[in-house]
């Protein structure tokens, strides 16, 4: 199993020395159990706020989210947020609790959680604390929900993407009551940001299982985003963006824009998809796409797209291979031979197109040779 750092166990004996209880809690214990890579460690507490501060007011304190009362505690460059046990009441939009109270009762905190397999605790010794039978949903690769399914969903209906992609990155099945109520209760995504819908889907996209499980679960990702059935069986894809553009190829550019990327990957996102147009094995499309700012990426692509390799190919077209900002020529030498205003940007882009045609050489010598003898 991983090794709990130091720290966190610093923190919960200092807080069990002021007459707490304490405990690592969540996906944590979850990766611990199950020897993953952990990347965040949370920590539940029955102190409240003011006594998680008080205890550890030599360090850089940050509240985050005064509403759940969780406190941010920095040791060195390290974060570790220290929440209190608390109790979740009335879901006012299927994702937000319209009253919180915090508790001294661990077992009411565990119970409004997602999943068994991220209701464990542990404590300062190593020894878990599992009220849900998370560890036996994990020894049998199970994913389910804390009691009622249907309850959970309507709760957070995110939850419903959660177990997705948690099926995703573990490989576990989903229990039967907990996979019917995904189908149930899909429609209440539509109460959920499409940011925060985005964000689990690029997780789940970042998973070999991705094609399988859109293909088995595509009535609920129908819910925010066209997919089709895929007739790739694995996503063999070293990007979730690769992936995605993979997925919504045939689509109407207006699906990025709609699941709010950035102005950046909108634009990258459209060349990949862009790149699946091309006929590969004209020269002069295949120059002509990897002539981008992105071209390592595009490259990439295509051999993953194509299960081919491209990359002696690449190297013999590479020096025809140039944007309008990599000319090696600039306005005031385009003007120089009679050329002006709206001209100039004419001319340049005439002289990418014949570079792109391998018709020339992107160097000075061979543009302003080009440009002395032919009027464009």
């Amino acid at each position: 199993m991983k090794k709990i750092p130091s720290q966190v166990k610093m923190i919960i004996r200092e807080l069990e020395n002021h007459s707490y209880e304490a405990f690592l809690v969540g996906g944590a214990v979850r990766n611990y159990v199950l020897n993953r890579p952990i990347e965040d460690y949370d920590i539940t507490t029955n102190a409240d706020p003011n006594a998680i501060k008080m205890i550890f007011n030599s360090y850089a304190i940050y509240d985050i989210g005064k509403k759940h009362g969780t406190v941010a505690v920095l040791i060195g460059k390290n974060k570790y947020e220290i929440t209190p046990y608390r109790i979740e009441a009335r879901y006012k939009d299927h994702r937000h609790p319209e009253k919180i109270v915090f508790t001294d009762n661990l077992k009411e905190d565990l119970k409004r959680r997602d999943f068994t397999i991220n209701a464990l605790c542990l404590d300062a010794n190593n020894q878990i604390i599992d009220y849900f039978g998370g560890i036996e949903d994990i020894n049998n690769k199970t994913i389910r929900a804390i009691g009622n399914p249907h309850t959970r969903f309507n709760e957070d209906a995110l939850r419903i993407l959660r177990a997705l992609r948690f099926k995703a990155k573990l490989g576990f099945s989903i229990e039967e009551k907990t996979r019917k109520e995904l189908f149930r209760c899909k429609d209440l995504l539509n109460y959920i940001s499409i940011e925060r819908k985005r964000d689990e889907l690029m997780q789940i996209l970042s998973c070999k299982d991705a094609f399988g499980i859109i293909n088995e679960y595509i009535k609920i990702f129908n819910t925010f985003i066209p997919f089709k059935d895929i007739s790739r069986k694995n996503n063999d894809f070293s990007s979730p963006f690769y992936s995605l553009a993979f997925l919504l190829k045939d689509e109407d550019k207006s699906c990025f824009r709609k699941l709010k990327f950035s102005n950046n990957e909108n634009h990258f996102l459209q060349t990949l998809v862009d790149a699946t147009k091309i006929n590969i094995k004209d020269d002069y499309q295949f120059i002509s796409c990897l002539s981008s700012i992105y071209q390592k990426h595009i490259l990439e692509f295509l051999e993953q797209y194509y299960h081919k390799d491209f990359k002696e190919r690449y190297k013999s077209l590479k020096k025809y291979m140039c944007t309008l900002n990599d000319l090696k020529i600039d306005g005031k030498e385009i003007e120089n031979y009679g050329y002006k205003g709206k001209e100039i940007g004419k001319v340049k882009n005439q002289l990418l197109d014949l570079i792109h045609q391998k018709k020339l050489l992107n160097t000075s010598a061979s543009l302003n040779k080009h440009l002395q003898k032919n009027i464009l």
